[in-house]
């Protein structure tokens, strides 16, 4: 029986992953997967390696990069990570390949995506709904019945207020308050949030 946790990724994600994974079980065994791995190398003395393995099971892509989890996530199921440090409602639904930081709350009714990541302290709440391989960055709230799209960032600090809809392949930086929907796709700054960068163009 497998009992090996495959982490793909050896960057601060990566760590940070591997980190909540032996809070929750200081027995566990891990082994990153980097195509740059060096000889001999180790993280928190666990061996990092330059492929998975074909029979590898209990799989967590763990890079920051949207598009690339997403790509890599393709015909690979994965584990969900969660701290023991989070709060979970018991109604609401988590898809495969997420990570949930220590201090995050998710509300009743809450639906997080596919792979996608919720940092340190973020809110999500009650019937909220999160897309797939989106990224909730530390300290970011995201108001109830808000709905956040697909390969969304949401910066550190951020805003979404309750039942604003964020389309998907949008940006939002840093301490941002979105206070009207987005349908288009592009970076957004400030508060109120407003468009910097339009990806159509």
């Amino acid at each position: 029986m497998e009992n090996k946790i495959y982490i793909i990724g050896c960057g601060g994600h990566a760590r940070g992953v591997a980190d909540v994974i032996l809070d929750n079980d200081p027995t566990a065994k891990l082994v990153f997967v980097d195509r740059n791995a060096r000889e001999m190398e180790t993280i928190f003395g666990f061996p990092v390696i330059k492929s998975l393995p074909a029979t590898a099971e209990n799989v967590f892509i763990a890079l920051g990069d949207n598009a690339l989890r997403q790509d890599l996530a393709r015909n690979q199921k994965l584990i969900s990570v969660i701290s023991k440090r989070a709060y979970i409602s018991p109604q609401a639904h988590i898809s495969d390949g997420v990570f949930i930081a220590d201090g995050v709350h998710i509300g009743p009714c809450a639906n997080i995506g596919k792979g996608t990541i919720i940092n340190t302290n973020a809110v999500v709440e009650h019937e909220a709904e999160i897309g797939d391989f989106t990224h909730i960055s530390v300290n970011s709230t995201i108001c109830g019945r808000a709905k956040i799209g697909s390969n969304v960032f949401i910066g550190a600090g951020a805003t979404v207020i309750d039942k604003i809809s964020v389309c998907s392949n949008v940006t939002i930086g840093a301490g941002g308050v979105v206070v009207k929907n987005i349908d288009i796709s592009g970076t957004y700054i400030g508060i109120p949030a407003r468009i910097l960068k339009d990806n159509r163009k």
